[in-house]
């Protein structure tokens, strides 16, 4: 193959990439020409087996520096480049300062800065040095960054929009002009380096110019905060608009002619066209027992119900002191059941226990510092012993094999779980009160629950739970490849076994 002749016709439809394409090939036979095998026919014979096994036979890239597109790269890229639209997004993601926390800081003016380690007393700490090299650093990297934000800014001809994520941005600008006003600089025009040193983003710095000139940059710049809520109401807005506007678009061919309108044509099924795992997208790869019962409660719950708790929750956020302000704690129900079952976890069956050494038992776990002093003032030691003259205390006296606390994990069906239609599968764990082999070689799952309810008013204990212990039954009996006989919710308020 001494020599391929291209003759190029640029008129042709879609010509540049038909001239590309030949070039492409033309670079194709040069490289092939230089291997061992040569000749057109084994050319050939190359490109084809290359377009059977879908090898490397693209078409060729006709994007160039001037290309009306639109082009996303990093910041260090677009150096020396200009666009007259630029977006300049994630402004609010923290400086990547994880070298200034090695072990061991390394300068080439400062020297070495390592860690001293104390092995008597097991404590390690900053030496000066490190502190010394750790504060250059930090400085050098800000000024990086400030290099690195100058060629962001300087690369829109037009208009430069700018994206950043603040958990609280209205907060955050209220606490910067105060900040603008403590740290005062003699020089009215310039920033305060300390507290320039005080942020670790461009979307802070950026902010702090424009507090500090807004009466001057009004015309040319402004701040506009979108909240969470807002985005998602814009979102299911946005959804529904495409779906109706798809909906009135077939509408409109069928009313116009049905004999054109065909439902399975390639154009009206590419505007009716949903992504058919959209499903998928919705449920966690790994969730908890806990989380499943959660959801479960608020698919049976109103939506005055849900707003009534949201904005309980809000309340307690507003209205509650600091922890370290109020003398002593506060246990919630929440906890006391938590200690509840801390308790009859450490209970040894085989112990015949009275008021006095439950009382021991407790102070013994103050004592090792398990809990603390108003933790175990709360503790209802009357309901601990109830349980040891319970029926299941005395089956559990006589048990073969008892185990207590036991973690799983457990793959399950989303459809179970969330009633999707998807056949995808979630890692579900969670933690199984107490399991024991009886003494008639049978399995029986016990869960403990703290919570108040009166007598008569066991159904409801059994609907909250039932599907939590479903969960617990099925990883059960897959682990130990037996079946449970008796599954029981036992409740401390009651001191009483109910059966699912």
């Amino acid at each position: 193959m001494k020599q391929i002749s291209i003759i190029m016709f640029g008129l042709m439809s879609n010509g540049s990439l038909r001239q590309a394409n030949l070039k492409m090939l033309f670079e194709r036979a040069k490289q092939y020409e230089k291997a061992s095998f040569k000749g057109l026919f084994n050319f050939i014979n190359f490109i084809d087996k290359l377009r059977k096994t879908s090898g490397d036979m693209s078409s060729a890239k006709l994007i160039g520096e001037n290309e009306d597109v639109v082009r996303i790269m990093s910041i260090h890229k677009s150096k020396g480049l200009e666009f007259p639209v630029v977006i300049l997004a994630g402004t609010g993601k923290g400086f990547n300062l994880q070298d200034l926390n090695d072990t061991i800081l390394m300068h080439q003016d400062i020297g070495f800065g390592p860690k001293y380690i104390d092995f008597e007393s097991r404590i390690e700490y900053n030496t000066l040095a490190k502190e010394a090299i750790r504060i250059n650093a930090y400085i050098e990297t800000l000024s990086e960054e400030m290099r690195i934000l100058y060629v962001a800014l300087t690369r829109a001809k037009e208009k430069l929009i700018i994206t950043g994520i603040k958990k609280d941005a209205e907060k955050s600008l209220k606490e910067k002009e105060n900040l603008l006003e403590l740290y005062f600089n003699d020089d009215g025009s310039k920033i305060n380096s300390l507290l320039i040193k005080k942020y670790k983003t461009y979307l802070d710095w950026l902010e702090l110019v424009y507090l500090k000139n807004k009466d001057k940059i009004k015309d040319v710049f402004c701040i506009k905060t979108h909240k969470k809520d807002e985005i998602l109401k814009n979102i299911n807005k946005n959804k529904q608009k495409n779906k109706q506007e798809q909906q009135d678009f077939i509408k409109k061919v069928k009313e116009k002619s049905d004999s054109i309108y065909n439902e399975n044509d390639e154009i009206i099924n590419k505007i009716k066209w949903e992504y058919k795992y959209s499903n998928s997208i919705l449920i966690p790869t790994k969730t908890s027992v806990t989380k499943i019962k959660e959801i479960e409660n608020e698919n049976v719950m109103s939506l005055e119900e849900k707003e009534e708790i949201e904005n309980i929750k809000k309340y307690k956020i507003l209205t509650s002191r600091p922890k370290f302000i109020d003398d002593k704690e506060k246990i919630t129900s929440a906890q006391k059941g938590t200690l509840m079952h801390l308790c009859i976890q450490k209970m040894n069956e085989k112990e015949d226990y009275n008021i006095f050494k439950i009382e021991d038992m407790i102070n013994e776990l103050y004592k090792k510092d398990i809990i603390t002093k108003n933790q175990k003032d709360v503790i209802n030691i009357n309901k601990l012993y109830e349980y040891t003259k319970s029926d299941l205390w005395k089956e559990l006296r006589l048990a073969k094999e008892i185990c207590k606390e036991k973690p799983f994990y457990i793959n399950l069906s989303s459809k179970d779980i969330f009633k999707l239609d998807t056949s995808e599968d979630i890692l579900v764990q969670g933690i199984i009160d107490l399991y024991y082999i009886n003494s008639n070689d049978e399995l029986i799952l016990v869960d403990f629950k703290t919570d108040y309810i009166k007598s008569g008013e066991e159904d409801s204990l059994i609907k909250k739970y039932n599907k939590q212990l479903e969960i617990y039954r099925k990883a059960l009996e897959e682990s130990l490849n037996k079946n449970v006989s008796h599954t029981y919710i036992y409740s401390v308020s009651l001191n009483k076994c109910i059966e699912l």
